[in-house]
């Protein structure tokens, strides 16, 4: 019973001490700037073309109903492998993380702030590129951020996925949507609406887009009462507009 004991609170300790490196990466991060609403951490310097990319960021941080300009963002760069894998809880495959409930921290893949874009984590060209450039992905898990001091740190858990990430995929696009052409895409059976095949949230966006554009739902009223996706897909796919 004592070695029980010693191992869970060994298990626990080792715990504790991930949780303590999730919330307080700074000191791992040698460079630090301060921009607007931001505070960015890298491990290399940040070039100085981030500021365009940050305005980019707020001015789609601003087409949402959550977004109020005294709030602040922390924004770690994880450009070596091993950082994203540690601060992503092994996900090197994502292009940014929020790891809510444990943290309001987003962290970033490696990316070219020059050219406004992060590096994927494969050969060859990034899907659906051009609608998502860095800016795209800053706001993205802002909007995360956003959802959880307005919906409760719990909001991953209690909210569906669906609306969780379309609602960010949404505020990150920053209006760059055509409902018309993804309606068609979904009732064509087009792969890029295949969220397990393609990695876009093309889908999920629509479904949110919906909701919000074609049903007037409020925000927060989607929130408090979201319907079954089975149902709201089986209305997509039967839509019609205009």
């Amino acid at each position: 019973m004592p070695r029980l004991r010693r191992g869970a609170l060994a298990l626990a300790g080792l715990v504790a001490t991930y949780i303590g490196v999730l919330a307080y990466p700074e000191p791992a991060f040698a460079y630090r700037i301060q921009y607007r609403q931001f505070d960015l951490w890298s491990d290399r310097p940040i070039d100085s073309s981030i500021t365009v990319v940050l305005d980019d960021a707020i001015r789609r941080l601003q087409t949402s109903s959550l977004y109020t300009p005294q709030q602040r963002f922390h924004v770690f760069f994880c450009n070596a492998r091993w950082r994203l894998q540690l601060y992503g809880l092994f996900h090197p495959g994502v292009g940014g993380i929020v790891i809510a409930p444990l943290t309001s921290n987003i962290y970033l893949r490696e990316s070219d702030i020059p050219h406004d874009r992060i590096i994927p984590p494969h050969a060859g060209p990034m899907a659906d590129a051009k609608e998502r450039p860095l800016a795209y992905y800053i706001a993205h898990e802002a909007t995360h951020v956003m959802q959880g001091r307005s919906f409760g740190r719990f909001f991953a858990l209690t909210r569906p996925t669906w609306l969780n990430e379309g609602y960010a995929d949404l505020v990150g696009k920053g209006g760059d949507f055509d409902m018309r052409d993804n309606l068609a895409r979904l009732q064509a059976h087009d792969p890029s609406m295949d969220v397990r095949r393609s990695g876009l949230y093309r889908l999920y966006h629509l479904e949110v887009a919906w909701m919000l554009g074609h049903d007037a739902v409020p925000l927060e009223t989607l929130y408090a009462h979201p319907p079954a996706e089975k149902k709201l897909l089986a209305r997509l796919r039967e839509a019609r507009l205009p």
